[in-house]
């Protein structure tokens, strides 16, 4: 990631603009977690230029693995791998697992407007408002992209993991800070944001704000799982799951539907490997024991997947296999 060649003094070309990136696809996608626009807007993000072949950038990624894993659990920062020298797979992924480094990695990423790299390691810090307030090397100087980060994120209340506030400024509804979190009912929480909206104000706009936001998301929930039943329909119970817990009553149709496909044994137990995976990939693995652990639980869902019997054509199936092998990959045990 970028830390401090230049300190800029002001606000980049970004400023006002809606944010937009470049090469956020899967085509680019090389390593960690996947990302939308959704999962970057609102955000502090934290883009890191380097080269599998550059030894400054080599020297690093052990400092910017730990910096991404300080962050894994806060909604208020992204850090991002941008690789600039030619794609080699394979030598990419080696380098990025001897480092620890599981945040997300893509080809020639970017944000727009933001400034040219004059060498690698490069990196530069976005905050949520679309201002770039940093660019420097992180290699030289780390300690200012750390600062530089954490001062953006002040921007943004530090929110719980699966908020469903991630973006939102938040000065008058702080109360519902911590109860609005994906996987627990909301549905009270969204009443009392209501009567406060009637109210008027500050106050009630910004409540209106955070309806509409949490609206949105179960919106898109709604389109996702729908949009995955046929193809990928353990993956649809998985997400379903979560969904459900959030807003009872407003998917009680979806929640029948969904009961129908997990009737399938092998769809429900394909299911249940995906909401194993959720679970064992925010496992903490700090010392060589506890990955020496993490890895055998890792092989034997592994294991008990290849004792399915399934079409050659079923893309669920591999998916959930897929999920795995690359999960594995990525714990390393010296």
């Amino acid at each position: 990631m970028k830390h401090v060649l230049l300190l800029l003094c002001g606000l980049s070309a970004l400023t006002g603009q809606a944010i937009s990136f470049r090469a956020l696809s899967d085509e680019a996608h090389i390593s960690g977690p996947k990302l939308t626009e959704k999962d970057l807007i609102g955000r502090v993000i934290a883009v890191e230029e380097w080269g599998y072949q550059c030894p400054p950038c080599r020297a690093s990624l052990p400092h910017m693995a730990k910096l991404a894993k300080s962050y894994e659990k806060d909604s208020r920062v992204a850090i991002v791998g941008s690789h600039l020298q030619d794609r080699n797979t394979e030598g990419i992924l080696d380098v990025l697992r001897k480092n620890n480094c599981t945040y997300p990695v893509y080809q020639w990423f970017g944000v727009d407007g933001a400034p040219a790299a004059p060498g690698i390691p490069f990196a530069y810090v976005v905050n949520p408002k679309g201002e770039i307030v940093w660019q420097g090397n992180p290699y030289s100087k780390f300690g200012e992209f750390e600062k530089a980060i954490a001062e953006a994120a002040k921007l943004l209340p530090k929110l719980p993991p699966d908020s469903l506030l991630a973006g939102l400024e938040i000065v008058h509804c702080k109360d519902v800070i911590k109860r609005l979190v994906a996987g627990q009912n909301i549905e009270a929480v969204l009443r009392q944001l209501e009567a406060k909206a009637n109210r008027g104000g500050a106050a009630g706009e910004e409540a209106e704000k955070i309806i509409a936001h949490c609206n949105q998301w179960a919106e898109e929930m709604d389109t996702e799982i729908r949009n995955l039943m046929e193809t990928y329909p353990s993956k649809a119970i998985a997400k379903a799951q979560v969904y459900t817990r959030t807003l009872p009553k407003r998917t009680a149709e979806l929640k029948q539907e969904l009961a129908t496909l997990a009737k399938d044994p092998i769809v429900n137990k394909l299911a249940n490997s995906r909401v194993a995976f959720d679970k064992l990939k925010l496992t903490k693995a700090d010392s060589t024991n506890a990955k020496k652990q993490l890895l055998s639980r890792a092989k034997m869902q592994l294991r008990q997947l290849g004792t399915l019997v399934v079409e050659d054509d079923n893309e669920d199936f591999k998916d959930v296999k897929a999920l795995w092998e690359a999960f594995i990959s990525t714990i390393t045990i010296e």
